[in-house]
């Protein structure tokens, strides 16, 4: 490069937003790098207080201004498709354990981010998933390895950012960046199912893709393969 060559800026990002601990952390990480991030939040139709997530985004937005947006978008009537709906057959079907309910919120969310992104000329999706909090079926690789190809085949890159990171470097992060790492976000009807029994996340999953791929193709005006 020479001299006088200017560098090229980072690609933007966008964040899958809760307004908790790790969402923040990752968020900060980014804009500390100088990416641009697009921090989304979802309204499942099944959460109260989604100004929360509004809330803190806005710490964030105020310690790097101008370079993170902020933007609620609408996964009710895909959530219902593919989780709500069915959720009797699918726990007939993948096992015990109301639990897979958040898989498919978490397939209804990465399809509207993956619209977005598309439509913001976007190619990165980030999230807070953890290696250590496999705890939760949607961090675990039955459920990242199909969602993160799905993206893919719409050309998006999934990336998790603090998966081999311990939880407390996310407070560091926060709070080195002068943003409060206290997790203030919304509550969902869903949220609190504790996870007796994981099931098979992985069938679970495959089974939605056709839905998800079908709701983005008309979402972007492709026609349905």
């Amino acid at each position: 490069m020479s001299a006088g060559a200017k560098k090229a800026k980072p690609s933007p990002v966008a964040v899958l937003f809760s307004g908790g601990a790790d969402s923040t952390a990752v968020a900060v990480h980014l804009l500390g790098e100088g990416r641009e991030a697009h921090l989304l939040t979802f309204d499942n139709g099944a959460e109260k207080w989604l100004e929360l997530a509004e809330y803190k985004a806005g710490f964030i937005r105020k310690r790097f201004p101008g370079a993170c947006t902020w933007k609620l978008l609408d996964s009710t009537r895909l959530f219902r498709e593919l989780a709500v709906a069915p959720m009797a057959e699918d726990i007939r079907r993948f096992g015990k354990g109301g639990n897979l309910v958040c898989c498919g919120c978490k397939l209804a969310m990465l399809s509207e981010a993956v619209v977005y992104c598309r439509r913001s000329g976007i190619r990165e999706l980030a999230d807070g998933f953890q290696r250590g909090q496999g705890y939760y079926p949607e961090q675990t690789a039955d459920y990242m390895v199909p969602a993160d190809r799905f993206a893919r085949s719409f050309g998006i890159r999934c990336i998790h950012p603090f998966w081999d990171r311990p939880g407390p470097e996310q407070e560091r992060v926060a709070l080195a960046a002068a943003v409060p790492p206290a997790p203030v976000q919304p509550w969902c009807l869903f949220g609190g199912n504790p996870i007796l029994e994981k099931g098979d996340i992985r069938a679970y999953v495959e089974s939605k893709l056709p839905a998800m791929r079908a709701h983005v193709a008309s979402a972007l005006g492709r026609k349905r393969g």
